[in-house]
């Protein structure tokens, strides 16, 4: 995240304003919090230190399930919405119904560029977007299209990959698999999207989702090398905890399933 976001969206954060200065500490740049509670909720939006931008408006929920940021980046209008839907499918239409009442109330320009990202907790297609139990398309489903048609929103994934078969959330025992993360973003700044994809994580049973749009750079890159803090080989607490880690790392990466084939559920 460091080396290579700008805005990064994070979700089930599990945050509480008594973490607030350790991680501010933790980040050069700006965070904006919503907290949920030790053990449930969270979300973060963190801005990268050097990215030319300003935001005008922020708003957040109260249960720790969103964020809203408006404002310029380079000097362009966006808005950001950071989210993480319930997980039962009546508490996601009212809290769809409620993003729907929160865009309508903000006042969004036709050049404004929306970017929604996050755990949107359902799947847009049963079809292409589930693999194991029984997938099928929910009531909240509809409130996303309705969203997307009142704001003219696409699945910038889908479209880039209209019939190939992706995961962004897994567990083992059944094994099941959902597009549970996905991109939001305005129809008009497709041609402006260089790069989205789905990249597998190790130590989470979901995948980071990424966007890359041409423009959106920070001026403050340049050559720079990554540096080992050598001082740490002589900590032996920290030592034998790697060592202890290792075997259990590589053994997770072992049943990472190769999502980038075709064909490979």
């Amino acid at each position: 995240m460091k080396d290579k976001a700008d805005i990064i969206l994070l979700q089930e954060t599990y945050s509480t304003p008594e973490v607030e200065n350790t991680w501010k500490s933790q980040w050069r740049g700006d965070l904006f919090f919503c907290h949920g509670s030790e053990h449930s909720r969270g979300v973060l939006t963190l801005v990268k230190e050097g990215l030319d931008c300003k935001f005008e408006v922020c708003k957040q929920d109260n249960l720790g399930r969103y964020i809203i940021l408006k404002g310029l980046v380079q000097g362009q209008s966006f808005l950001f919405l950071n989210i993480y839907a319930p997980n039962k499918t009546n508490e996601q239409c009212i809290f769809y119904d409620e993003i729907q009442n929160e865009f309508d109330k903000l006042e969004i320009d036709s050049d404004c560029k929306i970017i929604i990202g996050g755990d949107f907790n359902v799947i847009p297609d049963p079809d292409l977007d589930g693999s194991g139990g029984s997938p099928k398309l929910k009531e909240s489903s509809k409130k996303i299209e309705n969203l997307c048609f009142s704001l003219d929103l696409i699945d910038i994934w889908r479209i880039r990959n209209p019939k190939l078969k992706r995961f962004s959330w897994r567990q083992k025992t059944p094994m099941i698999q959902r597009r549970l993360d996905y991109w939001l973003i305005s129809n008009n700044i497709q041609e402006e999207v260089d790069k989205v994809d789905i990249i597998p994580a190790i130590r989470s049973d979901h995948s980071a989702i990424t966007l890359y749009i041409n423009g959106i750079e920070n001026s403050t890159y340049g050559p720079s090398f990554w540096k080992f803090n050598a001082s740490l080989l002589e900590d032996k607490e920290y030592v034998d905890l790697i060592r202890n880690k290792i075997g259990e790392w590589v053994d997770d990466s072992r049943e990472i399933e190769d999502q980038r084939l075709p064909g490979i559920i």
